[in-house]
């Protein structure tokens, strides 16, 4: 069987966009949900009808907050797995059956470190 040959900087550099997209989302929702966003502080400290505004609101607001920083780090752990399959020269390389993860798919999702065949299997 022939090896496939990756354009692995290619893959390299789209990881490396991807994890500082990631760490810049993860840091605006962190100083969102801890009260250090200009904007938000700036809308919280104007006058309402309610001194402090809508509490019920602003917990929510911070709960959905939390929950979408939380998917990120999850993102950012997948792309911190995929750039360390790279240097160990595993990358393209399903994780759970050992064969080659599709072009297509890590054209798609370069952090993909499972075929779609385990994937499914996993979440079916």
């Amino acid at each position: 069987m022939a090896q496939r040959k990756l354009d692995v900087e290619k893959y390299r550099e789209l990881l490396l966009q991807e994890r500082e997209r990631l760490l810049d989302q993860i840091r605006r929702i962190d100083d969102r949900t801890a009260g250090r966003d200009r904007l938000e502080s700036q809308v919280s400290s104007e006058d309402f009808d309610e001194p402090g505004g809508d509490a019920a609101s602003d917990t929510l607001e911070r709960s959905q907050a939390m929950a979408i920083g939380e998917n990120f780090r999850d993102m950012l752990a997948h792309v911190d797995h995929a750039l360390d399959k790279l240097e160990k020269g595993t990358y393209g390389q399903c994780d759970a059956c050992k064969k080659p993860i599709a072009k297509a798919r890590l054209d798609f999702l370069p952090w993909a470190t499972m075929c779609a065949d385990c994937r499914k299997r996993l979440a079916g």
